[in-house]
């Protein structure tokens, strides 16, 4: 059950991956590389991309398409998913000097952010049972959720459009528009999803303390997000609901230091935003051969 929630298919969106690398070459190029045109002739060279520490290699696949799309051939040693070492050759190129210079910072930029969320999320799930999912705290949703994976993480829901995931700004605003009590928000936000949920998919719902998960566990949703709730409120929860059916997130303030304590209150899985907006990128460098 959890794989359907959390692990979703990203096979769809290979071709959105592709075309996100290549719009940020687009943005970065403009209307022409004035450096290299001036000062650099259109001969053929050899570089390399090589990793200046250890970690999770993610983006080889984004950088293939972008130099196979300017016509440099790329020669990887290494493939996305693999484990790295300081000083590793990750891949050769072959081409036109003035595209490979065009194309460094773009290539960099991105190989490095994605083995910096890759090697995040493999130091936090190699700490736990858990397989650490992902959240929304992305500006690169499906390349972001791709280096997770490589991880060894879950994407958990890929945009607005695949899960319902019920807020707290939801759930004020039919407390407003009803002018009801925010118990009785809560479960009118669960009604309406179901409601409304034609294509049989997840319904989650956002809670922050013990009373507002019983709350919304009287609707029957599918999940309940413990959003930075303390280990022993946690715990309290799992206790109450075990046996519900109902898969208990937690999430908010997810490190390397409290996965264990986390993992003992009885939770099902856990999130972490960490993981794509607060990761340090994989050092790594483009040199000519």
């Amino acid at each position: 059950m959890i794989e359907k929630y959390f692990n979703k298919d990203l096979e769809p969106f290979s071709e959105k991956m592709k075309e996100a690398i290549f719009e940020v070459y687009k943005n970065d190029l403009g209307n022409g590389d004035i450096t290299t045109e001036a000062i650099v002739k259109p001969i053929t060279v050899k570089a390399i991309v090589k990793s200046k520490e250890n970690g999770i290699l993610a983006g080889v696949y984004e950088v293939r398409s972008l130099f196979e799309k300017l016509d440099v051939k790329v020669k990887p040693f290494f493939e996305d998913g693999d484990e790295i070492k300081k000083d590793s050759i990750v891949m050769e190129i072959e081409g036109d000097i003035r595209k490979i210079l065009q194309a460094e910072r773009t290539v960099l930029n991105f190989i490095t952010r994605l083995s910096g969320i890759a090697t995040a999320t493999n130091q936090i799930a190699s700490k736990t049972k858990f397989k650490v999912a992902a959240t929304r705290k992305t500006i690169l949703p499906f390349n972001d959720k791709r280096a997770v994976v490589l991880g060894g993480g879950y994407t958990h829901r890929l945009g607005l459009f695949d899960q319902y995931l019920i807020k707290d700004n939801h759930i004020t605003a039919v407390q407003k528009e009803l002018v009801v009590g925010h118990k009785e928000a809560i479960k009118e936000c669960i009604r309406r999803a179901r409601k409304n949920n034609k294509q049989n998919i997840g319904i989650e719902i956002e809670v922050e303390n013990f009373d507002e998960a019983m709350t919304a566990a009287e609707e029957k949703p599918d999940m309940i997000l413990l959003d930075n709730m303390k280990v022993n409120e946690m715990k309290k929860v799992a206790e109450k609901l075990k046996g519900s059916g109902i898969i208990l997130e937690a999430s908010g303030g997810v490190t390397t230091e409290n996965i264990k304590e986390i993992e003992k209150t009885g939770v099902d899985i856990v999130s972490s935003g960490y993981i794509t907006h607060s990761f340090k990128p994989l050092n790594m460098s483009l040199e000519l051969i």
